[in-house]
């Protein structure tokens, strides 16, 4: 009864956090409690021209790289002649070994710890 009372605890926390995980992730709008009325921020005509400049600028230099590319001033990057080192260099039969020893290992202790616990469970010696 116990263990039942001990797991429903333990999977009611489990969904509560994850439930509260998502609520909190949510972005806080700027709201007015008292009227419930979403405030908007004026937004400056000074910030706007600087937020385009940038961009333009970033417009104009990649037509010009373009171009340039086109022209042939300029070459194109050429794919790197090292690859990447991929894995952890184990063959298929290695990995599978290493999966079937460690499952082994984790038997073997399962049954280690409960004939330790239950080694003379049925021991009565002076039983009639």
């Amino acid at each position: 009864m116990i263990n039942r009372f001990a797991s429903l605890v333990l999977v009611i926390a489990l969904v509560f956090s994850v439930a509260s995980t998502a609520a909190r992730a949510q972005t806080p709008k700027n709201t007015d409690t008292r009227a419930n009325v979403v405030l908007t921020l004026p937004v400056s005509t000074t910030s706007a021209r600087t937020e385009t400049k940038p961009e333009e600028k970033l417009r104009g230099d990649l037509a010009k790289l373009v171009a340039d590319t086109k022209a042939g001033k300029k070459k194109l990057a050429e794919p790197s002649q090292f690859k990447p080192a991929r894995g952890n260099n184990l063959t298929k039969g290695q990995k599978i070994a290493i999966g079937v020893g460690i499952a082994a290992a984790v038997v073997v202790i399962i049954l280690v710890v409960h004939a330790r616990n239950h080694l003379f469970d049925d021991f009565k010696p002076f039983a009639p």
